[in-house]
């Protein structure tokens, strides 16, 4: 039996009844009286995972410096029954923008390049706005979405499993280049100018930005992290390449699709359906119940395929709570990291369900619902077979992390779940 024909029609009602509906490895270190709270906490995760047909998730909350909860529901793959793990590696789709936007910023505080710098004085290759070519691109404007650059159709087209074989600096040049293979100047950017706290999410930014870090410090963009963000935090099972992790402990990300049509991403206005041997599906049909993409890449990597486990992203979560150090490393000064949780503009998006929210865009990071007084701040992620979520409460000295093997769910929720409930378990 393969992984298609396993589930199809009862979703994760059927995950729940193979799983007997407990949670894996579950474990609290909540200052609970009863376990009320850990009921409760379980009783939302495993129905969100009903009602979205999740396969698995692994999650925590830390409190400061520690894991104060963690447990992982589900599987990590459904055909050779592996649990869901706190040291399963994932890659984290957006929230990998968040180690870009951390590079960037050390940066410019050993005085390397300003926020405020033309993104050429940095670059090998010329990006402008095709409509206003003398006006610069700022790398403030990549951070805040405001840029002008759009995900063309290119972008969507260029997953593929493995590492990719295009270079980051062959693809940027590729698609901004206008002689480049990937060009597009209707396609490449938007039809408004660069203008700050004009808003329009974008992926292709932060590869800009990935390779301004490498003409800067001389480095590969992967070996700057590992050395700079990584290995001081100690992060030793994260990395931006498919070859260098453990592909053994690499959760299965997973693709619903009923009624033949497949629910995930649409990037670059293409439904990217699973991504198999040949690339992504786009359009073609497949069959109902839980497909399975390939462990797969992108040559504009930095923007979302950071590869990481939840145990350890928890630890670049503590240093953000301590305002840039952990483990007695600092990455960023406490300035910084206050800067890039600060409101530059408020934007309204629409979650997975198509619930509109007001969101606050910081450097990079963006704020959401206030719990206790305070903006919730961090960022999600999705891409085919995933959508995560990490989120702070800065003052209170809390984070939460949700990770989910499938696109469609709503982790966002959950983290808020989590938050909350850390907060009343205080009192």
């Amino acid at each position: 039996m393969n992984r298609r024909q396993l589930i199809v029609g009862a979703g994760s009602a059927s995950l729940l009844a193979a799983s007997g509906g407990l949670a894996v490895g579950s474990a609290s270190h909540l200052p609970l009286q009863s376990a009320d709270l850990l009921t409760e906490i379980d009783g939302f995760i495993w129905q969100r995972m009903a009602r979205d047909r999740v396969p698995g998730i692994a999650a925590c909350i830390v409190d400061r410096d520690q894991v104060i909860w963690s447990a992982c529901y589900g599987w990590a793959d459904i055909e050779n029954r592996i649990p869901m793990s706190l040291a399963g590696i994932q890659n984290v789709a957006s929230i990998s923008k968040t180690v870009t936007s951390t590079a960037v910023m050390q940066l410019q505080e050993a005085g390397l390049l300003h926020l405020h710098d033309d993104i050429n004085d940095h670059l090998e290759f010329s990006v402008r706005h095709p409509r206003a070519p003398e006006q610069p691109i700022r790398i403030r404007q990549l951070l805040t979405h405001t840029s002008s650059i759009a995900d063309g159709n290119a972008y969507g087209r260029l997953y593929g499993c493995g590492d990719p074989r295009l270079a980051l600096g062959q693809w940027l040049q590729a698609y901004f280049v206008p002689e480049g293979q990937y060009y597009s100047a209707d396609e490449n950017f938007h039809s408004w100018l660069p203008a700050d706290e004009k808003f329009e999410y974008c992926n292709l930014s932060y590869g800009i930005l990935a390779r301004i870090v490498e003409n800067v410090s001389g480095m590969a963009f992967p070996e700057y992290c590992r050395l700079n963000i990584f290995a001081p935090l100690g992060m030793r099972s994260t990395s931006w390449r498919i070859a260098d992790i453990d592909r053994a402990r690499h959760v299965v990300p997973y693709t619903w699709v009923e009624g033949g049509k497949a629910r995930g991403p649409d990037w670059g206005g293409v439904p990217l359906g699973a991504i198999q041997q040949d690339g992504p599906t786009l359009r073609e049909p497949l069959a109902d119940g839980f497909v399975a993409n390939c462990v797969y890449g992108h040559p504009n990597y930095p923007d979302g395929f950071l590869r990481t486990s939840v145990d350890d992203l928890s630890y670049y979560v503590r240093a953000y709570l301590s305002e840039g150090a952990y483990a007695g490393h600092r990455i960023l000064e406490r300035d910084t990291v206050r800067s890039m949780l600060s409101t530059i503009f408020v934007h309204e998006s629409r979650d997975a369900a198509g619930i509109k929210h007001r969101r606050h865009q910081g450097l990079n990071w963006m704020g959401s619902t206030e719990l206790a007084g305070e903006l919730a701040w961090g960022h999600g992620g999705s891409d085919p077979g995933v959508n995560t979520d990490m989120r702070i409460l800065q003052s209170a000295g809390l984070g939460a992390i949700v990770f989910t093997n499938t696109n469609g769910s709503i982790p966002w929720d959950i983290t808020h779940k989590l938050l909350e409930v850390a907060l009343r378990a205080r009192t």
